[in-house]
């Protein structure tokens, strides 16, 4: 049977616990680097060296407290960190859900659009906002097991 999972909510937290309002998309990924180890038995194999957790969130202009954190910080010569994220898959005919919680994102905007204007179109004025994580993500909820 397939399923129809929904991506929604990504909730954003600051370092008192508010909620950041306006994200309208994010995105977890995490990264690997692997390196080679030889065995005299197997041979060579592939081990990971290293991880992390890409961050991605595109938020909206409307709402734009994340934004002016970052400003506010990268002008004074520090690394914007957001404390917590949380991310939530939703499988709407059977009521379960996942929520999966990212914590301590260094962010790192090589560029930041601070004001922007177009002749032509009526796009929603949004920005896009870069980070990772080296903490382990913890699931708060995992969806079951499905059957097929």
């Amino acid at each position: 049977m397939q399923r129809d999972i929904k991506l929604k909510n990504c909730q954003v937290y600051d370092d008192t616990g508010d909620p950041i309002e306006g994200t309208l998309e994010g995105r977890f990924v995490l990264r690997t680097n692997y390196g080679e180890v030889y065995r005299l038995q197997k041979g060579a194999v592939q081990t990971v060296n290293d991880w992390y957790v890409e961050v991605t969130l595109r938020l909206t202009a409307a709402n734009a407290a994340l934004k002016y954190f970052c400003v506010e910080q990268l002008t004074k010569g520090k690394t914007p960190i957001l404390p917590m994220l949380i991310g939530e898959t939703l499988d709407k005919e059977a009521d379960n859900s996942e929520l999966v919680r990212i914590s301590d994102i260094y962010l790192n905007p090589e560029e930041l659009t601070l004001w922007e204007a177009k002749a032509e179109g009526n796009d929603n004025a949004t920005y896009e906002i870069r980070g990772r994580s080296n903490k382990v993500p913890d699931f708060l909820e995992k969806l079951p097991e499905y059957v097929e």
